[in-house]
């Protein structure tokens, strides 16, 4: 394995990057001297504790789109061929195998999971394959046999999250035991109070899942995000969503798979937990400390 490690201005000189933390901004440049060549680093909790870094500096990472976490806890450096080339005679493959298949490059160089990059190419054009009937003849992409678009509505694929009878699942509505909707309030700027409860969702609810929902062209993209909604609540996952529109640099249903983990993994479940993580999250306020309230942070311009 090669021992010399590079790292390109086009990545740690730019105003993203240089805005997170210096225990973050320290803790990447760390990642980097001990990944493999492929960029892949195993034990990313332990340089973590030995530079004295912070869970919040690795989460940082992830969510401002510099690292990948797999399932088995190991992470990849995102822009590492962007700034590392390792000529053949040294180069040494990365012994996470099974990690290295679930990722692609981008057209930038950059590591992306397959799921998004299969997004990402139908999101520009690229004509998919076309479904066929039993007798072999082709049928046009997207469309069902009686010639009416498949809109890959979000009921359709998840009939166990329908309420009453007798009504259009055509219809963006997720509400639809009958029961009336509730008011949207504004909250801020641009915020939009959701329903409490994973049985009845609002329109905006809908309309934000199965909008996303069609953008998924992975199956196995579209799967995880039923069983986020399952586990989560639509109202939750519609909100990390939104979250995600506003906040992401590179919106992704990897960033967005980053936050509903955290979520998870916090055991967030309600929409003001959320909510409340979000606040804290992106500095609007402080956590509170024992039993001291909580302190609002203003911007500048707010």
């Amino acid at each position: 394995m090669a021992q010399r490690r590079m790292f390109s201005q086009k990545v740690t000189e730019t105003d993203k990057f240089l805005d997170m933390g210096m225990t973050a901004q320290s803790l990447y440049f760390h990642l980097g001297m001990n990944a493999d060549d492929d960029g892949f680093v195993g034990n990313p909790k332990s340089i973590k504790r030995m530079i004295g870094a912070s869970e919040d500096d690795l989460k940082a990472l992830v969510e401002k789109d510099y690292l990948i976490v797999f399932d088995d806890g190991v992470v990849v450096i995102k822009d590492w061929l962007v700034s590392n080339y390792v000529k053949k005679d040294r180069y040494t493959p990365t012994i996470y195998t099974d990690d290295r298949k679930l990722i692609g490059l981008d057209k930038n160089k950059r590591y992306q999971f397959v799921s998004d990059l299969e997004t990402e190419r139908n999101q520009v054009g690229t004509e998919m394959e076309p479904k066929r009937i039993q007798s072999g003849d082709k049928v046009e992409p997207e469309c069902i046999q009686n010639g009416s678009k498949n809109n890959s509505n979000f009921f359709e694929e998840n009939p166990q999250l329908q309420r009453g009878q007798g009504i259009s699942t055509m219809e963006p509505n997720w509400n639809q035991n009958g029961t009336e909707m509730d008011p949207q309030v504004r909250l801020g700027k641009d915020r939009v109070k959701l329903s409490k409860s994973k049985d009845n969702l609002n329109t905006t609810t809908s309309t934000t899942l199965n909008s996303y929902y069609k953008k998924l062209a992975s199956p196995k993209s579209q799967n995880e995000l039923k069983a986020f909604v399952n586990e989560l609540g639509g109202d939750v996952v519609a909100f990390a969503i939104d979250s995600m529109s506003d906040n992401a640099d590179r919106p992704s249903f990897a960033y967005l798979r980053t936050i509903l983990n955290r979520y998870k993994q916090q055991g967030l479940t309600s929409l003001e937990a959320v909510q409340h993580d979000d606040d804290v999250h992106n500095g609007r306020v402080v956590a509170p400390v024992g039993n001291k309230p909580l302190i609002p942070v203003y911007k500048l311009g707010e």
